[in-house]
């Protein structure tokens, strides 16, 4: 990957963020806007916290049964919860560990609708 400057990053972010709110798309992994920027995950993931500061979006733990694979738990990041958790779908009883969560990202309703809700600028504004 090319040398990018801090102000393409912001936009390329910025662009994926908007393609996802004005969609269908209700939560996200980090590696999807990874995969559709080609930033470093790490990079996307600082983006993102940033994002929840501002209260733009939320960050939540996902946890996966051991067993089959399905989400069967989603907390708020910073919520204390149950380690023992039966799976709804096989039965596994299973124990978690906060290190084993998957960030799920949330955008918030009010960083939706800001998006839908863009008008693009006439062309007479736009010539100056």
């Amino acid at each position: 990957m090319r040398d990018i400057k801090p102000w393409e990053v912001n936009k390329i972010f910025n662009e994926a963020l908007e393609t996802i709110a004005v969609s269908q798309v209700k939560k996200f992994y980090p590696s999807y806007i990874a995969k559709m920027t080609e930033l470093p995950l790490g990079v996307v993931i600082n983006k993102l916290e940033e994002l929840e500061e501002q209260e733009a979006l939320k960050i939540k733990h996902e946890f996966l049964c051991e067993e089959c694979c399905r989400s069967i738990l989603t907390v708020n990041k910073n919520d204390f919860f149950d380690p023992e958790v039966t799976c709804l779908y096989c039965g596994t009883e299973n124990n978690f560990d906060p290190l084993d969560a998957i960030p799920i990202i949330e955008l918030d309703d009010g960083y939706r609708e800001s998006f839908s809700k863009k008008k693009p600028l006439k062309r007479e504004l736009m010539l100056v």
